[in-house]
């Protein structure tokens, strides 16, 4: 399932749609609460980055939108590279990496000593 996050301007907070139908100039949106025709707005398809686009119709819950410009809608369908949350901290002298001992199976006992060879 294809979602889309439509922006409006003047402060209103972005809301997300399923996508319906979607081509290389246009989509079709559901939940199209709040869109009237002609008004501009930034919209996000998948794993496209925010384009520029205007409502065209508006009818029973449903909205066509025209995009400014084209777009590649097997791009659309990607899956998006997700940044991890917190940022790799560089092993430094100052933070020694530490690794732990093996706790399980006979690596358990490689460093013993007293093990039976």
């Amino acid at each position: 399932m294809l979602m889309a996050m439509v922006e409006q301007f003047g402060g209103k907070a972005a809301t997300k749609h399923r996508v319906r139908d979607l081509s290389v100039s246009g989509i079709r949106i559901d939940n199209a609460v709040g869109l009237r025709p002609g008004t501009t707005i930034l919209i996000s398809v998948g794993a496209l980055q925010a384009i520029g686009a205007t409502v065209q119709w508006v009818r029973n819950g449903f909205a066509g939108i025209a995009f400014a410009e084209l777009i590649d809608p097997v791009d659309a369908h990607k899956k998006a590279a997700i940044a991890p949350t917190v940022p790799a901290k560089p092993v430094t002298m100052e933070t020694p990496r530490v690794v732990p001992p093996p706790t399980a199976g006979w690596i358990e006992e490689l460093r013993n000593p007293y093990r039976k060879l």
